[in-house]
Parts: C-alpha cells; sequence; structure tokens
C-alpha cells in the first residue's frame, strides 16, 4: 500500500508546505501554539531540517522520506516521515511524521510508513525509537501503537546527549504536553 523515498533537495518546501499550511495544519499548529500569525517561516524550517534531512549527506545524523501511496493503480505522495539522531544517545533515534492532508489520516498510512522505516534504521544499527506526540493528538498516539510503541516516563538523561537535555527535555509541546513513546527494535 505504501512505500518510502528517500527525500531530495526540491522536496524541502512540499514538506513545509504540507506541515503547516494544509487543511490537518491548523489542528497540529495549535498544539504547538501557532497561528497563523506567527508560523515558522521557511528559513526556520531550513534551520530545522538541513539539507542533510533532504541530501542523505550526513544519515547518522536524520533523513527524510516521502510517505508514498499506490493504490487502485495510482501513485501519490501522502506525508513525510523522518528520523532525527544528532541530538540523542548512540542506538536511538526519534521519528517525525506528518501526512498532506486531513483525507489521508485514518487509513493507515503513518502506521506502515513507521513499520517500514523501523526496518530501515534497525538495519542500520539502531535499538530504539522515540516519539513524542502532544498528549491531544489521539489518530497519532493510536497509529504509534499500532506500530508497536509503548508510553514511557520520559527520563531524559536515559535518552538524549548531555548537551541536548535542557533544550529537548520539555518536548514540542511544554511540560506534560505530550506522551513519550518507545519502540523497541
Amino acid at each position: 500500500m505504501i512505500e518510502l523515498r528517500k527525500t531530495t533537495i526540491k522536496d524541502r518546501k512540499k514538506a513545509y508546505k504540507w506541515l503547516y499550511f494544509s487543511d490537518f495544519s491548523d489542528f497540529l499548529n495549535q498544539l504547538q501554539g501557532y497561528n497563523s500569525d506567527n508560523l515558522p517561516s521557511y528559513g526556520e524550517f531550513q534551520s530545522d531540517y538541513d539539507d542533510y534531512f533532504f541530501t542523505g549527506s550526513q544519515e547518522e545524523k536524520g533523513r527524510c522520506y516521502i510517505i508514498i501511496s499506490r493504490k487502485n493503480g495510482k501513485t501519490e505522495d501522502v506525508g513525510i516521515i523522518s528520523y532525527t539522531s544528532f541530538h540523542l544517545l548512540d542506538k536511538i533515534t526519534e521519528f517525525d511524521t506528518w501526512l498532506k492532508g486531513r483525507s489521508y489520516t485514518g487509513q493507515g498510512y503513518g502506521t506502515q510508513a513507521i513499520l517500514q522505516l523501523a526496518r530501515i534504521i534497525s538495519d542500520m544499527g539502531y535499538d530504539k525509537v522515540i516519539m513524542r506526540p502532544s498528549k491531544h493528538n489521539k489518530m497519532a498516539i493510536k497509529s504509534y501503537k499500532k506500530a508497536g510503541f509503548v508510553e514511557e516516563d520520559l527520563e531524559p538523561a536515559i535518552y538524549y546527549l548531555p548537551e541536548y537535555v535542557d533544550e529537548f527535555a520539555e518536548g514540542d509541546y511544554g511540560p506534560g504536553g505530550d506522551v513519550f513513546m518507545v519502540l523497541y527494535l
């Protein structure tokens, strides 16, 4: 039903638009405290998602993939999934995923993409994946559990490199705003 394609630098603008300007973005943006007046600029997105996410030049730090649906003889790009490791201890990575619109949710694309990317990064030597969805994003939490993630209490020193603990320990949603989830490979 789906496959993953490594992104190219040409995919970065599309990833930005899907994240902040789709018909599903309002919900996700509100969870992070954004509205139409304070959305991150494309330049800020580029700072968060360095070239290597789209070129593969530093796969030990992270990589993005396009989620492609193949259904009824049609091929369509439906979202993004990435892994990020630059801030985590050895053999741990973090996944992030977003779909390009509301009509693509609830169809299993995210769960399938997670399972495929988990196989890829397992072959790279990772043994643990974390995700930190908003506690209000019930569909995402359900999808991640279907993919094998379990909820745990976050102990930042067990996951983050010491120099990143202060920056990442509270997550994108502030203290108590997310659900810490782990997938053991």
